[in-house]
C-alpha cells in the first residue's frame, strides 16, 4: 500500500549556538540507576484574592465607562509610536543561510546515533497521560501522548527529513489506501503488543483497538469529532488486521488531521474508564498504569514535571542502523519549579530564558533575533534552526460587523490593508524575522520552480495582491470613494481582545503597531481608538487559565493572536474558517463553493488550484486583515540530534515523535 501523503509546511534551519550545562532539571539529578527524586518545596501562588478580583474589575468597569464618555466628547488623542526594535535582520537572507539542511550536516558529520543519555525540556505535564482521561484530549495546544502512545500515521521528522514538504508516514499502519474515493484503509501491522500487565497481560495490539479510539474521538462530546465530520463508520477487520473509514463524502484532509499528537491509540479500557491511565502525584516508585505501545513509559509524574523511561519492546526500528528505538535513555520535563508553579503562558521570560542559560533543558523556542545572538554568545557551539511560518499561525484582525456598516464595503476593508506597512509590522514585532500573511495554507501550492513541485516560502506582498502591498495613497483614494475624508473620517474604534504575557506580542502589540501606522497614514480621514484590552487572561490556580471580559461594545476592530499549534492541513484553514457556517462566517457563495470543492478533492494538483482560487478571492475582498506570520527559532545543544522544529509548527513537543529518534552525540 501506498502510505505516503504530502502534506508540507516549510521549515529552514539556523546557524550554530553551545553544549554543555548542568545535568539537571528543575533540580533533579540524571543517573544512570533509579534513585530517589525529591520534589521543590510549593510556591506560594502570588495571585490576588476574590474579592480583590472584584473590586479591581468593578474599578476597571468604571474607569471604562468614564473613558467612554469622554471619547463622546473628544477628539482621538494621538498613539505613540512604538518602541524601536533592538536589531532587525532580513528574512531571505537567514532562511538562506540557515536552512534545515546545514542540521543535516551536523548530523551526518558523527559517526552515527549514539544510544543513552538523557534529554531534558522545558515542556508542561499534560493534564492527564491517558487521552480520555482528566479534560478534553485536545483542551492544550501541545501535548506528549504519542511518547507513551502510537498512532496510526505520524509526521515524519528529523534532521534528514525535508522539513519543508514532509511526509506521512505509518506508525501502527504499515500502509494505507483509498480504494473507492469514500473509503480510507489502514493496513495495521502485526507485531505489536500491549505491556505485559493488567487487564491485557501483553496481548496483540488488534484493528479493533484502533477502530476503537477513532469512533470514541469522533463522538460529538469530543472536541476532536470535528476531524472525523465525514466518517459515517469506522470497519475493523482483526483477521486481516484492517481499519477501514467509511466516509459520507471525499475527505482529503483525514490522513493528516489522524497524525495530531492527539489521535493516538490507548487500551480499550481507557474508553470505558476514563480515570485509567492517569498516574498519581507521587514520587518514582509510584504505581502509574499508563499502558501503551510507544517508544517510552512514564517513570514519574506530578503537576508541574515529569520523567518517561526508553520502552525496551517499542516495536520500531532505526531504517539506517536496523536498531530499535528510540535510542535515548530517559526525557525529563516540566516547568521552571525553581521559581513559579503557574502554567506557561504565564511563568515571566526572563525565568525561562535564565533557566536556558543555566542549563536546565536542551532545547528552547526562542522568541526573536535577539534571543539567538544571545544564546549564541553563551553556547557558541549548539545548533539552532530557523523554521519558516507556520500557516495560519500569525496575527490577523477581524472586522466586528461585516455586514453593515462601513466594514461592508469592501473598499473600506481594502483601504486599512493598504495603509499597513507589513515590512514594518514585522520589524516591530519580530524584528524583521516575519513574512506576510495571508492565513492560507501556501505548502499546498504548486510551483513549477521548486524541487518538491510545490511552494517552499510564503508569499510576497506583490503576490498577495494589491490590498497587502504598502500604498497609502490608494487607501485615501478608496476611502473618498467611500465616503470618508477628513470631513467625515472613518471611525476605527480598535479592541486588542484575548491577551497575556504569552500572546502579547501577537495580538495586542500587533494592534498597538497599526493603530499607529493608521493614525499616521491616514491623517484626518480617520479617528482612531485604541480601546483597553477586553479580555484578560488570568489564572484561578496553578493549572487552570481562564479569560475575563467581554468584547468592546463599541469596538470595530478585533485582533487575533497565534492560532493553537496544531495539525496544519487547509481544510483547517479554507473550509473552517472562511466558510458561511463557520468561525469566520464569510457570506459568499463564491467561497463557500470553493471551500467544499477543495474540502473533497483527492487529486493534488487540483486541489491546489481550488486553494489559490480560494486565496486570491480572499485577499480581494479583504474580508479579514492578515499581517506577517514570525518564521520560527529553535536552538538545541550542541551534540543533541533530531530535536528541532518541523513543518508543524515551531514549537518542539507539536511533533513528540521526533524524539523516538533523538539522541545525543556526547554528555
Amino acid at each position: 500500500m501506498a502510505g505516503a501523503v504530502r502534506a508540507g509546511v516549510g521549515v529552514m534551519a539556523l546557524g550554530l549556538v553551545g553544549c554543555g550545562g548542568p545535568e539537571t532539571f528543575n533540580e533533579r539529578r540524571e543517573s544512570d540507576s533509579e534513585g530517589e527524586q525529591s520534589a521543590p518545596a510549593p510556591i506560594a501562588s502570588p495571585l490576588a484574592s476574590a474579592a480583590d478580583r472584584q473590586e479591581e474589575q468593578s474599578d476597571a468597569a468604571a474607569a471604562a465607562d468614564a473613558a467612554a464618555r469622554e471619547r463622546e466628547e473628544e477628539d482621538a488623542v494621538p498613539i505613540a509610536a512604538p518602541a524601536a526594535p533592538r536589531m532587525v535582520v532580513d528574512p531571505l537572507v537567514w532562511r538562506e543561510r540557515y536552512h534545515w539542511r546545514e542540521l543535516a550536516k551536523l548530523a551526518a558529520g558523527e559517526s552515527g546515533p549514539r544510544r543513552g543519555g538523557a534529554l531534558h525540556l522545558h515542556a508542561p505535564a499534560p493534564t492527564s497521560w491517558s487521552p480520555f482521561g482528566i479534560g478534553l484530549p485536545t483542551g492544550r495546544p501541545e501535548t506528549l501522548l504519542p511518547l507513551l502512545y502510537s498512532q496510526l500515521a505520524v509526521m515524519a521528522a528529523g534532521d534528514s527529513r525535508d522539513a519543508h514538504h514532509g511526509q506521512i508516514e505509518g506508525d501502527l499502519a504499515a500502509g494505507w489506501e483509498v480504494p473507492e474515493p469514500e473509503v480510507l484503509v489502514f493496513q495495521v501491522r502485526p507485531d505489536v503488543r500491549w505491556p505485559d500487565a493488567e487487564p491485557l497481560n501483553g496481548r496483540m495490539l488488534t484493528a479493533s483497538d484502533a477502530a476503537l479510539n477513532h469512533e470514541a474521538y469522533a463522538a460529538p462530546a469530543m472536541e476532536l469529532g470535528a476531524a472525523y465530520g465525514a466518517v459515517e463508520r469506522v470497519e475493523a477487520d482483526d483477521a486481516e488486521m484492517t481499519v477501514a473509514f467509511r466516509l459520507r463524502e471525499p475527505a482529503s484532509y483525514l490522513p493528516a488531521k489522524m497524525t495530531d499528537p492527539n489521535h493516538v491509540i490507548a487500551p480499550p479500557h481507557y474508553i470505558a474508564d476514563p480515570g485509567a491511565g492517569v498516574p498519581g502525584l507521587s514520587g518514582a516508585g509510584g504505581d502509574f498504569p499508563v499502558q501503551g505501545t510507544g517508544p517510552f513509559t512514564l517513570e514519574y509524574a506530578s503537576r508541574t514535571s515529569w520523567g518517561m523511561v526508553r520502552n525496551p519492546e517499542y516495536f520500531k526500528r532505526d531504517e539506517a542502523t536496523g536498531e530499535r528505538l528510540p535510542f535515548l535513555d530517559r526525557i525529563r520535563g516540566g516547568l521552571l519549579l525553581s521559581r513559579t508553579p503557574l502554567t506557561i503562558p504565564l511563568v515571566p521570560r526572563s525565568d525561562i530564558w535564565q533557566d536556558w542559560l543555566d542549563g536546565r533543558f536542551d532545547a528552547l523556542e526562542l522568541l526573536d533575533p535577539s534571543e539567538l545572538a544571545e544564546s549564541q554568545e553563551s553556547f557558541p557551539d549548539a545548533a539552532a534552526q530557523a523554521a519558516a511560518p507556520t500557516p495560519g499561525n500569525g496575527s490577523e484582525f477581524t472586522f466586528k460587523s461585516i455586514g453593515n456598516g462601513p466594514f461592508a464595503d469592501a473598499r473600506v476593508r481594502q483601504a486599512l490593508s493598504s495603509a499597513l506597512d507589513r515590512h514594518g509590522l514585522a520589524e516591530h514585532l519580530h524584528q524583521g524575522l516575519a513574512a506576510a500573511d495571508c492565513g492560507h495554507d501556501w505548502t499546498r501550492v504548486a510551483d513549477p520552480a521548486s524541487a518538491t513541485g510545490f511552494r517552499e516560502w510564503p508569499w510576497t506582498e506583490a503576490e498577495l495582491g494589491e490590498s497587502h502591498v504598502f500604498d497609502p495613497e490608494r487607501s485615501l483614494s478608496l476611502l473618498a470613494a467611500a465616503g470618508y475624508g477628513p470631513d467625515a473620517p472613518l471611525e476605527l474604534n480598535l479592541d486588542s481582545g484575548e491577551t497575556s504575557d504569552f500572546l502579547d506580542r501577537s495580538s495586542a502589540r500587533a494592534m498597538a503597531v497599526a493603530a499607529h501606522q493608521w493614525q499616521s497614514n491616514l491623517g484626518a480621514a480617520v479617528r482612531v481608538r485604541l480601546l483597553p484590552r477586553s479580555v484578560r487572561t488570568i489564572s484561578r490556580d496553578a493549572h487552570s487559565v481562564v479569560r475575563e471580559g467581554s468584547p468592546h461594545p463599541e469596538a470595530a476592530v478585533l485582533a487575533h493572536g497565534r492560532l493553537p499549534r496544531r495539525i496544519v492541513d487547509p481544510d483547517d484553514l479554507t473550509y473552517w474558517r472562511m466558510h458561511s457556517s463557520r468561525s469566520q462566517r464569510v457570506r459568499d457563495a463564491v467561497l463557500d463553493d470553493l471551500c467544499e470543492r477543495q474540502r473533497g478533492e483527492l487529486d493534488a494538483a487540483r486541489r491546489s488550484e481550488l486553494l489559490e482560487q480560494i486565496r486570491k478571492r480572499d485577499m480581494e475582498l479583504a474580508w479579514r486583515l492578515t499581517l506577517v506570520n514570525p518564521y520560527g527559532l529553535m536552538a538545541r545543544r550542541g551534540g543533541v540530534f533530531n530535536v528541532g522544529a518541523t513543518y508543524l509548527a515551531h514549537a518542539l513537543h507539536s511533533n513528540p515523535k521526533q524524539f523516538e529518534r533523538a539522541w545525543r552525540a556526547r554528555g
